[in-house]
């Protein structure tokens, strides 16, 4: 009752928080992907880009319409002028954001949404443009341009983007490499604007000013003000409308002399962000942001004395924003960087001089060039120290905890009972304890409350962590036009393939997520079919990924078809070498041999070993794959030569064969393979196709299709359902599509 703001605030929060989860949030009545539409709007934003393909800058106008909701116009003439405030028509074909296909993936389109951005327009050709310029806005952003120039000017290109994002909030120029390594480590929230700039240049504004005789109240007015602007500047992101917020409520409480709440103020700019748009409860840098105030104010006043005054009193704040912040890692990003808590200590406090730098930068190369470049090499040094930092920690064996998906209700749960640790600390214990006690018995009585709340903050970190594995788990990833399947049982992962032709960094955007979300660290072995890009691309970019750092999802063996040395083409030899530079033990597979495993039998029935042929595809591993009444088989891309082989092996085991469960469907399901005999020994209940939208090759083939459907197989399409799931647990079948 003290804080009645804090309890609206929490109260709003919650409500909002399950509202989302049962009432529908997507967007009606968008134009279709690819149409060429004429749309009016006016112009509520713009900033400058590099285009990832051409390497030019790009315009992008961000053109809000009559409904409040925007569209994002892509324009290639960095140079065109289109003030704020102005209307403008516009003509060009939609591009519609993409959603999440895979468990783990990033959902753009939910992304934008919460932004209250339906969608792009590329190929744009202005028709018309009229109104009136706000002069404000188009004024702030010219600042901003400049200002960015400068730093251009004073700086090297690395620094310029580091410091481009930590001062301005323009993440467009941030090395792609200082980015990942930032983000890996659990530092990237040193790019984002926030309390620490509000309160360095705000405050420090505000005291210079009084200093100058001026009253309170133009003091905070003026500071505010500048505050104000500078946050728009900036992009007005959650984090920095949080922070100016809160710098207003403190300038405020001076005027009108009263203390100070922190979280009070914290709760004023809760309130009215989720007013204004409730679906930033499902925003990760909102729950970030405002869970690290919360931390400071209620979890860190929690924690025992031992961790706030004594030697790991450093350590304190960064042990109390892990504590409230975990939850979040654990439904959007599924990993925590071990290391991160160290690594804040090393890092944050020299934020502050980062900053001053930086702004001294800005100052003394607007005066005199040679001075800025000067202050630019202190930039230089701290940005150094800050990239020194992630190459140690990524170099440490267990940088990063694959944790997995933590569901809604143990995130509940969870916080109930960090909730409860806190509460419990709070003085309630003490009104239980008889003031007439002896000191003795009073110790005995604190120390029973103290195990109470430690048990349950326990408790509930163990529910927030517990994942349970089924007894196997075949998922067909989405990956576009490639195969990419993921095994998971009891004891072992594996991985089949993870390639494609129709999409980029498929190990960055899709099977990572997927592993990660699964909390799969390691994978016991990587299964190569053959050695199409379709198959292999992936691969390529989890090995490159664990050169980077030994945090990464680890390879334990990579398997490749023992063919001739004359069978072996640039990509087989390519990553055999890139295995071996990696250190990944490379065993060979043909028929015959089989995959040790405790819980399967993995048996490979093709190719046949020392197999002579120019075709890759002929060469394909052919895996059956047996649990229980289970049975399954993997096919990748096998025709030809090894179709032929593949059907005269199964014709002789047809017992073994007969009836089988699951068939993941040659090439994609071309009209070349899964023909009607092959069908007719096997039989399969299911049939998984993994296959791009409207991929070239117009797989799958109708013929394929008709096929399966005539023996009365059900089958599923990566392209129509996205990942599909087959789970297997007390012998009980089950099939998932993430798009239902």
């Amino acid at each position: 009752m003290k804080r009645p703001l804090c309890a609206i605030g929490g109260l709003l929060a919650v409500v909002v928080f399950f509202l989302v989860q049962i009432l529908p949030t997507g967007e009606s009545n968008l134009p279709a992907d690819r149409q060429v539409i004429t749309i009016i709007g006016e112009i509520s934003g713009k900033e400058n880009r590099i285009n990832s393909f051409s390497g030019e800058k790009q315009l992008v106008v961000y053109l809000k319409k009559d409904n409040g909701k925007k569209v994002m116009l892509y324009i290639d003439d960095a140079e065109y002028n289109l003030p704020f405030g102005c209307f403008v028509k516009a003509k060009g074909k939609v591009k519609l954001f993409s959603e999440d296909r895979n468990p783990g993936e990033f959902d753009s389109r939910n992304y934008y949404r919460i932004l209250k951005i339906e969608y792009c327009l590329t190929d744009v050709q202005i028709l018309g443009i009229g109104g009136e310029k706000d002069g404000f806005s188009e004024g702030i952003y010219n600042v901003r341009l400049y200002l960015e120039q400068v730093l251009d000017n004073v700086l090297r290109p690395k620094d310029a983007g580091v410091m481009k994002a930590v001062l301005l909030g323009n993440k467009n120029g941030l090395d792609e490499d200082v980015k990942e390594a930032f983000t890996r480590n659990g530092i990237i929230h040193i790019m984002a604007v926030s309390g620490l700039h509000i309160s360095i240049i705000g405050m420090t504004l505000y005291k210079l000013i009084r200093r100058t005789g001026a009253g309170i109240v133009i003091s905070a007015l003026s500071a505010i003000s500048v505050m104000y602007m500078y946050g728009v500047m900036c992009g007005m992101s959650t984090s920095a409308f949080r922070a100016i917020i809160m710098f207003m409520v403190r300038l405020f409480a001076d005027v009108i002399g009263r203390t100070y709440d922190m979280l009070s103020a914290l709760s004023l700019a809760g309130i009215m962000l989720l007013c204004a748009q409730p679906l930033y409860i499902k925003h990760s840098g909102f729950l970030m942001s405002f869970g690290a105030v919360l931390a400071i104010g209620y979890v860190l006043p929690a924690l025992p004395e031992v961790i706030r005054k004594g030697k790991l009193k450093i350590f304190s704040a960064s042990l109390s924003i892990m504590l409230v912040t975990l939850p979040v890692y654990m439904s959007f990003y599924y990993t925590y960087p071990v290391y991160s808590i160290f690594l804040n200590v090393l890092i944050l406090p020299l934020m502050s001089l980062l900053m001053l730098f930086g702004i001294l930068c800005i100052i003394l190369g607007t005066v005199f060039l040679p001075s800025g470049v000067m202050a630019g090499t202190a930039c230089h040094l701290i940005i150094r120290w800050f990239i020194f930092c992630c190459d140690v920690g990524s170099s440490i064996p267990g940088s990063t905890w694959y944790a997995g998906h933590a569901g809604i209700l143990q995130v509940v749960l969870y916080l109930m009972a960090l909730g409860m640790f806190v509460i419990l600390k709070s003085g309630v214990m003490e009104e239980y304890i008889n003031p007439d006690l002896e000191d003795k018995r009073k110790r005995r009585f604190r120390f029973f409350f103290e195990g109470i709340r430690y048990f349950i903050l326990f408790a509930g970190i163990m529910v927030l962590c517990i994942r349970i594995r089924p007894e196997l788990r075949i998922t067909a990833l989405d990956v576009g036009q490639g195969d990419g399947i993921v095994i998971e049982t009891k004891t072992a992962n594996y991985l089949i393939d993870g390639g494609s032709t129709s999409k980029k960094n498929i190990a960055k955007y899709q099977l990572i997520p997927f592993l990660s979300y699964s909390g799969i660290s390691k994978l016991d072995a990587v299964i190569m079919t053959h050695e199409d890009e379709d198959h292999i691309s992936g691969i390529l970019e989890l090995m490159d990924e664990m050169e980077k750092s030994r945090g990464s999802i680890r390879i334990e063996n990579l398997i490749l078809p023992k063919v001739d040395e004359a069978s072996k083409e640039n990509n087989y030899l390519e990553i055999e070498r890139k295995a071996k530079e990696c250190g990944i033990p490379v065993m060979y597979i043909g028929r015959g041999d089989r995959i040790n495993d405790s819980d399967m039998e993995v048996c490979c029935i093709g190719p046949q070993k020392n197999m002579i042929t120019d075709e890759p595809n002929a060469y394909s591993t052919v895996l059956y794959l047996r649990k229980g009444e289970f049975s399954g088989l993997f096919t990748g891309d096998v025709d030809g030569q090894g179709q032929e082989n593949l059907r005269e092996y199964i014709r002789e085991n047809r017992e073994k064969f007969n009836n089988l469960t699951l068939l993941k469907v040659a090439h994609h399901g071309s009209r070349y393979t899964t023909d009607e005999e092959f069908l007719d020994l096997i039989m399969p209940r299911i049939a998984i196709i993994s296959c791009g939208i409207k991929n070239r090759y117009h797989h799958p083939h109708k013929e394929v299709i008709d096929r399966l459907e005539k023996i009365g197989t059900r089958t599923y399409i990566t392209a129509e359902s996205g990942a599909i799931i087959t789970s297997l647990d007390d012998n009980r079948l089950k099939i998932n599509t993430y798009i239902n």
